[in-house]
């Protein structure tokens, strides 16, 4: 009975073995060869702003590496892969030659095969540097999203002052749309002052065209003590397109329609105004450590003749430790035709420290 007993343990333990092993090779079957011939074993989870991310079973945080250094993949995983013109599709990809990537499309919709020229086996070759984006795809709804938070404080003991600050965002990745939410807040307090505050907030969604044209509509939030703007509201519709998109920047263009609702502080009377809009938004991630991104708007008014307005921002961002990064930021706010007593110009300068999540 005793040597059963041992066989059926050692059986036991060995079957535990092999699943275990068994699910371990399938855990580990993504790979990248790298231009220094190393290979990286483990799970492909996405490729974004011209950066791998690759989780290993040797690595308690995941690898990242750059794009132009890959010179073959080969992955089972579905992602979501955007091209350099725009189209978004489900597929699978891997190497097939230098520089090579063949595409195996799943499910193409009419509109697909339209714009890429598929085989009868919905495949397709195309140079690495056509794929923009790779993104995991599974059954969890949260694996789409992804963001960062960034703080900042002041303190001096002139004036007791003490300042406040934190920027975050959060993005939504689809194959027919996407969506964005940020926020950034400002508090400064001083003695023998009134405390200035600054909040910003929107949201928009985007449905994505072809030939990298898209629709959006954003709802956007403001309440500014330096303009004596109690709470602004912006509601706009328009479309854009992208006259750069590939792994090292893009660079888009947008117009549309803005319902500018503006609430004053004190008795200032409030204004409801239809303006039209033009903006442009650049940004460049493969810099190094850096990244530098910008837009720029401008707002011309239907309702009041000569009122012109316009935001800009410019952000440096460095990233030192895995997903921790110094921000810099710089914005802006302009107005030719302030409400009584507010000042026609604000600018803001944040430094924070953040992480991306």
């Amino acid at each position: 009975m005793g040597i059963i007993n041992s066989f059926r343990k050692v059986l036991f333990i060995g079957t535990l073995f092999l699943v275990g092993f068994h699910n371990f090779c399938l855990a580990q079957k993504d790979t990248l060869r790298l231009s220094n011939e190393d290979i990286i074993v483990g799970e492909i989870k996405y490729l974004d702003k011209g950066i791998v991310t690759i989780k290993t079973v040797y690595s308690n945080v995941d690898i990242q590496v750059k794009w132009k250094e890959v010179m073959e993949i080969n992955t089972g995983h579905l992602y979501l892969i955007t091209l350099k013109n725009g189209e978004r599709l489900k597929g699978r990809i891997k190497t097939v030659a230098i520089d090579t990537l063949q595409l195996s499309v799943v499910n193409p919709s009419q509109r697909t095969q339209n714009n890429i020229d598929l085989d009868e086996d919905n495949k397709i070759n195309l140079h690495k540097e056509e794929v923009v984006l790779l993104d995991e795809i599974n059954e969890s709804f949260a694996s789409r999203f992804n963001g960062e938070i960034s703080l900042g404080f002041n303190l001096a003991r002139s004036n007791k002052l003490r300042q406040f600050s934190v920027k975050t965002n959060l993005n939504y990745s689809g194959d027919r749309w996407g969506g964005l939410f940020n926020f950034n807040a400002i508090r400064s307090i001083q003695e023998s002052t009134s405390p200035i505050q600054r909040y910003d907030a929107n949201g928009t969604v985007l449905f994505y065209l072809p030939k990298d044209f898209f629709l959006f509509g954003m709802l956007g939030l403001l309440s500014n003590t330096q303009q004596l703007i109690e709470l602004r509201v912006s509601s706009i519709v328009g479309a854009g397109v992208y006259f750069i998109h590939t792994n090292h920047s893009y660079w888009n263009f947008q117009a549309g329609l803005n319902n500018n609702d503006e609430r004053f502080e004190g008795d200032l009377p409030s204004t409801n105004s239809l303006e039209a809009i033009m903006g442009t938004d650049l940004n460049f991630y493969d810099v190094g450590v850096f990244n530098f991104s910008g837009t720029l708007v401008a707002y011309k008014s239907f309702s009041t003749e000569g009122r012109w307005r316009s935001d800009a921002r410019l952000d440096v961002t460095y990233k030192f430790i895995e997903n921790f990064f110094l921000k810099v930021g710089f914005a802006m706010n302009y107005d030719n035709m302030p409400t009584l007593g507010a000042t026609d110009f604000d600018y803001v300068v944040q430094s924070t420290l953040g992480w991306k999540f």
